[in-house]
């Protein structure tokens, strides 16, 4: 019985701890807002996670001040989650990212959501450093020039 507890208790931490230095990131295959498909590459060496509104206006503003092609060149992928916004102004809002000059990686899906979104960082950008497919770090950002910190290397 202690055993049967203990591996329920480790399935379901893995599960929801799939962004932790040291393991291999989990890849996923999800559009971005011009329905063109992204999934993690051994190139990829950041991503970047929102889960908020405000945090993805802090990272909005920071790429709408670099070349379009500023985060295919530093291999880095921009992920907005908006799986908690309810369907109605996803319906407004969702348009309005194709203004953007950058790709948006839009994650909708709230199962998916969970595998990233977690009480530590709902709140603030996530950067998670990639060497491969495994992540090598992970900050927690709260503002452009952290941002802008991390991403100029």
């Amino acid at each position: 019985m202690y055993k049967k507890l203990l591996l329920t208790l480790i399935f379901t931490v893995s599960m929801f701890a799939s962004m932790q230095v040291g393991s291999e990131f989990e890849n996923f295959k999800i559009k971005n807002q011009f329905d063109k498909e992204y999934s993690i590459t051994p190139k990829t060496k950041k991503v970047i996670f929102v889960f908020s509104k405000a945090n993805g206006h802090i990272v909005k503003d920071y790429l709408s001040s670099k070349e379009p092609d500023f985060l295919e060149k530093k291999d880095t992928l921009f992920v907005a989650d908006v799986s908690a916004m309810p369907s109605i102004i996803a319906w407004f809002v969702l348009p309005g990212l194709k203004d953007n000059k950058y790709s948006i990686i839009v994650l909708k899906d709230d199962d998916i959501s969970k595998k990233y979104k977690t009480k530590e960082n709902e709140d603030k950008i996530t950067l998670v450093y990639l060497n491969n497919k495994k992540i090598i770090d992970i900050k927690y950002l709260d503002d452009k020039q952290q941002l802008n910190k991390y991403l100029e290397n």
